[in-house]
């Protein structure tokens, strides 16, 4: 039976394949686990910037920027938890990290939520999705993703185009017209705050935020990409997280790191469950997923074969 984007039945299914109790405990949000996955992301990144300035002037620095890089734009999983409301049981501590880490990885809070709302809803619907990644099915559009250029040309444009309210169509089908002002003055924040960064640096000429921040930031965003295709590229163009996501077993620091996102079906099948929950969830789900793959590297290893075979495009993808 074909189980269409975005309808009751799709959002509804997961819940019948674990028990009703078990989904209440797991439902339960809570300030202290979010605030220990804070606290040591956070402390994680105060010791590579160490790292960054006890390296300089080695053949070590270049190493330590990428780990640096790597923790900053890692913050992208707290943004994704709090824009979700789940990452803490308090609505302002969502808000204010998110706001926090949304500016840390230049993404503006409202217009990721109501972009990422439209994500889950039409997930891998080839022209519903928003967050689709547009390669086409093929190898070189992978390497091309991979690089990260395409992301950072989209970052440019919502900084340069957001805060004068213009919105592209696509845009305006998942903005809603009363979310819009938000976005434009989140947006113009944002640029604002940059801007001042760059007086700041400028005035009191200090290269802080540009060697501890905006470098490691774009020098690690490549591996971000990477993990982004893992998620969805090459599962099938259809409305069933069993079939459409993959969920990726991977080390632990690097599932701490990634706030447990690697259970990326698992939090496809139930949105607004807390972060902290889908191990668990993934203990009764596993058994039920298509794409479970051990580790990055396997992870890719099937993509290349079969983005070089031109599998799963939506041309060729069955919706039944």
């Amino acid at each position: 039976m074909m189980v269409k984007w975005g309808t009751e039945n799709q959002v509804r299914r997961p819940k019948k394949l674990i028990s009703q109790e078990l989904l209440q405990r797991l439902q339960r949000r809570r300030n202290d686990i979010g605030l220990v996955f804070l606290i040591g992301h956070l402390m994680t990144l105060l010791a590579t910037g160490a790292l960054v300035y006890q390296t300089q002037g080695t053949g070590w620095w270049y190493l330590a920027l990428f780990l640096h890089g790597v923790g900053i734009v890692h913050l992208f999983a707290p943004f994704h938890e709090t824009t979700h409301k789940t990452a803490f049981a308090s609505k302002k501590l969502n808000s204010l990290i998110a706001g926090f880490s949304g500016l840390m990885i230049i993404i503006p809070p409202q217009y990721f939520t109501m972009e990422h709302a439209a994500h889950h809803t039409y997930t891998q619907h080839s022209e519903k999705d928003p967050e689709s990644i547009p390669m086409s099915g093929h190898f070189w559009g992978y390497l091309y993703y991979a690089t990260a250029i395409p992301y950072f040309q989209g970052v440019v444009k919502n900084l340069t185009r957001l805060p004068l309210g213009k919105f592209s169509p696509n845009e305006q089908a998942f903005i809603p017209e009363r979310h819009r002002e938000t976005v434009v003055k989140e947006t113009r924040f944002m640029v604002t705050f940059y801007l001042g960064l760059v007086t700041l640096s400028v005035a009191l000429q200090t290269e802080v935020v540009f060697w501890y921040w905006l470098v490691p930031r774009i020098v690690a965003e490549p591996l971000m990409r990477l993990i982004r295709i893992s998620e969805h590229v090459c599962c099938e163009w259809v409305a069933d997280f069993r079939k459409n996501t993959r969920t990726t077993v991977t080390l632990t620091p690097v599932r701490w790191l990634a706030w447990n996102m690697p259970f990326h079906a698992e939090h496809h099948a139930i949105p607004n469950l807390p972060f902290h929950a889908l191990p668990a969830l993934h203990l009764e789900l596993a058994p039920h997923l298509e794409h479970v793959d051990q580790g990055y590297l396997a992870s890719h290893g099937n993509l290349f074969r079969k983005l070089l075979r031109k599998q799963f495009t939506p041309e060729t993808a069955t919706t039944t």
